[in-house]
């Protein structure tokens, strides 16, 4: 009797546990995949791209020293202020994915965010690392408006940043000179 009481605890425990632990998803992100690798050397550099509305952006080109190959991405960082404290989140973009990511913004731009619907819409790019970049109609009562976020890790909503629709300019303009600096450096 003892062990079966025992046993249900431990196992009443145990899923407890494991529905409270989020597993991060999974990265297909070149950029992220050689960070992971165990037994190489590899050398870092971060460029400074540019910040719009609370959010930050940063190439970085990583080169691996015995394989002598060099691969870069866009990291893009938000932040989650709480009165605990302040947690960062970092998602990336590799340098392959930049261009669709620049098409599919400039769409949302002009043929998107342009018109009012009656009915909710929202239009969002992802990334192999699970970035997602978009917009979305938000309705009030007086009126609706075109919103623009930037999630960072899709595993928790504490990674997103929303801003108004005409900060999409500015962040079109740095995935730009992202794609510029990264072409100078690879």
């Amino acid at each position: 009797m003892k062990k079966v009481l025992f046993m249900l605890i431990t196992l009443f425990c145990l899923s407890a546990n494991a529905q409270e632990k989020k597993q991060e998803e999974a990265s297909k992100s070149k950029a992220v995949e050689l960070l992971k690798k165990d037994g190489v050397l590899l050398k870092k550099d971060f460029y400074d791209i540019g910040k719009v509305a609370g959010v930050t952006f940063q190439n970085i080109v990583i080169t691996d020293i015995s394989a002598g190959t060099k691969t870069g991405a866009l990291r893009i960082e938000t932040s989650y202020y709480s009165s605990l404290g302040t947690d960062t989140y970092i998602g990336t973009l590799d340098y392959d994915e930049l261009a669709g990511c620049i098409k599919s913004l400039t769409y949302i731009k002009d043929n998107i965010i342009t018109t009012i619907p009656e009915n909710y819409v929202e239009c969002e790019y992802k990334t192999k690392d699970g970035v997602s970049l978009g917009a979305f109609l938000s309705s009030t009562k007086k009126e609706k408006t075109w919103k623009i976020y930037i999630q960072t890790k899709s595993y928790t909503n504490r990674s997103q940043n929303f801003m108004k629709s005409d900060n999409i300019i500015e962040i079109i303009s740095l995935l730009n000179q992202s794609m510029d600096n990264l072409k100078a450096h690879l």
